[in-house]
């Protein structure tokens, strides 16, 4: 629960202070349970090198200790997590497509319940225990898979803008002749 609550604050944070500046249309990060990922997703970046700057920036300043965690903020993000999850059994029918799933995937029938109740009792210092624990793996180029989808045109100029962060970026013509094409 650590974890998630981590990926929505930085989420809040990360969409104020790299959207909020213009260097991409959309950000976020999430966890993917079923590759065993966690995403940083910039979508729509006309300025993508500035934006990841920007992403490395914020994540090394928590790390460090040079931005607090901030409770408030913390609040916000298991808040807005409680809701999420809870919702999806406010009904009669949102429970049953619950315990459908839970059946399913072998899981026990009151996982969200538990796991709801577990992230209310996560404070900045599980925060701040999780960052340190899974943010140096984004600064890290060998730790990390980076896709980067754009206009032929400027694809020279990204691959050569976010080769400064020491990324080695392979240049693929086609969906179908990258590693991501599972056909």
């Amino acid at each position: 629960s650590d974890s998630r609550v981590l990926l929505k604050y930085l989420s809040d944070r990360l969409y104020h202070e790299v959207r909020g500046k213009g260097l991409t249309y959309s950000i976020s990060m999430y966890l993917s349970v079923s590759t065993g990922r966690i995403v940083l997703s910039l979508s729509k970046s006309s300025q993508l090198a500035d934006a990841y700057k920007a992403v490395r920036e914020i994540f090394q300043n928590y790390i460090e200790g040079e931005t607090p965690w901030d409770e408030a903020l913390a609040e916000s993000a298991k808040g807005a997590l409680i809701y999420s999850w809870a919702k999806q059994e406010e009904t009669v029918t949102g429970l049953v497509e619950e315990a459908v799933r839970a059946y399913t995937s072998q899981t026990d029938s009151k996982y969200n319940r538990y796991f709801t109740k577990s992230l209310a009792n996560v404070n900045t210092d599980d925060l701040k225990a999780a960052a340190n624990r899974l943010l140096p793996e984004f600064l890290l180029s060998n730790s990390t898979q980076t896709v980067v989808v754009c206009n032929k045109g400027r694809i020279d100029e990204v691959v050569d803008d976010l080769s400064k962060f020491g990324m080695d970026i392979k240049l693929y013509g086609t969906f179908e002749d990258t590693f991501l094409n599972f056909e």
